[in-house]
């Protein structure tokens, strides 16, 4: 939205002329007496350099009294952390919309900074749907994730989603951003069935589809996170060459993958701006597809060190028999990239359906790109 646009818009639904008088005299450098103020045109109260108008009091006044708040959950963490930056360090989108974050503890360096770029903190406790609706109250929007690590239970995690979804409903909250995943047992007939983290939040995601009503709901689907694969490349014991190791086959397999800090915001962010449009819409949250092979030779490329993939077997069987629940969790989790492509088969040929929900004008992280800022220790 242009500045002229979002100052009409602000300008006719501002009941006196106080402010309005204010922002002309401060803007136009005229002062006028009492008894010689008027009211100013549009074209007076806003085609003017943006930047000084935009540094107004006034104007700041107006934004404040009609942004609409977008509550974020995990505003300190990876997702949450994504989608308050995408709104809070864009001019336009921080005019829009107001974030309310929402974190267990306001007073750590992660939240004051937020605070400091303009957020609203806030605590809730996702087991407490009274918290919740109180932490909500208010909001257009509501960006929601979950976190299933910290208790590693599959009912504990569908529990803590579905009273946000009843929280929002019941606040009146307009719009949803559910960070959502597929559903492996589904997806493959039952063969991969374990990967827990997933299943919960696929189940959030058909509790929230299912009891909507007039709410939009929109759900973004992290890809695999680059970050991963920051600690599982690494220098061979025996060989000292360094390796990723994984049951995926080097030249065939697509991986899925995402800056999670940079890359998040610019799909939460992009499916808020999209309203209405974005009504029930998975969009697949990928920065860039790519082959093993191709992954390990552009690192190599970059740092100058041999990097190898090297392919080992896996299978439903050895997963089972690791003896642990988390290890068979996360190994179907790779086997789930190797056979289903992350999202399902064929799914990274319709990578551009979810980009059309992107942020507009935004750039998503390469591989490469993301491979540049980081301080490799074996480099």
């Amino acid at each position: 939205m242009s500045v002229y646009t979002s100052c009409k818009r602000h300008a006719s639904i501002v009941n006196t002329n106080v402010y309005k008088v204010q922002l002309y005299r401060s803007i136009s450098g005229r002062h006028k007496t009492t008894s010689e103020q008027k009211r100013p045109s549009i074209h007076e109260y806003c085609n003017l350099q943006p930047q000084k108008l935009q540094s107004t009091t006034a104007f700041r006044h107006i934004t404040k009294m009609t942004q609409k708040i977008i509550t974020v959950f995990g505003a300190t963490g990876n997702q949450g952390g994504s989608t308050a930056a995408a709104i809070l360090n864009s001019p336009e989108l921080s005019s829009k919309y107001k974030i309310r974050a929402i974190t267990r503890d306001t007073s750590k360096p992660a939240a004051q900074k937020l605070a400091s770029k303009g957020a609203e903190l806030a605590k809730a406790d996702l087991n407490d749907i009274a918290s919740l609706k109180s932490a909500i109250a208010g909001s257009y929007g509501v960006f929601a994730v979950t976190n299933y690590w910290e208790t590693m239970s599959k009912d504990i995690e569908f529990q803590q989603g579905k009273n946000i979804v009843d929280a929002c409903k019941e606040e009146g909250v307009k719009h949803l951003v559910w960070s959502n995943l597929p559903n492996p047992t589904k997806m493959t007939n039952g063969e991969y069935s374990k990967i827990e983290h997933f299943e919960s939040k696929a189940e959030v995601g058909d509790y929230a589809e299912k009891v909507k009503g007039d709410m939009i709901v929109s759900y973004v689907m992290p890809a695999f996170f680059m970050s991963n694969l920051t600690e599982w490349i690494q220098p061979d014991k025996e060989t000292g060459v360094v390796t990723l190791t994984q049951p995926w086959n080097p030249t065939q397999t697509w991986i899925p993958m995402l800056d999670i800090q940079r890359d998040t915001g610019l799909y939460t962010a992009g499916l808020f701006e999209a309203g209405p449009k974005a009504n029930g819409v998975f969009v697949h949250a990928v920065s860039e597809w790519m082959h093993p092979k191709d992954l390990t030779d552009q690192l190599a490329q970059l740092t100058g060190r041999e990097v190898k993939f090297v392919e080992r077997p896996g299978s439903v069987e050895a997963a089972a028999n690791l003896g642990n629940k988390i290890a068979e969790e996360l190994e179907q989790n790779m086997l789930l990239i190797r056979d289903y492509s992350y999202y399902g088969k064929g799914e990274e040929k319709k990578q551009a359906e979810s980009d059309e929900f992107l942020l507009k004008g935004a750039k998503k992280t390469t591989w490469k790109a993301f491979c540049e800022g980081v301080k490799w220790q074996w480099a």
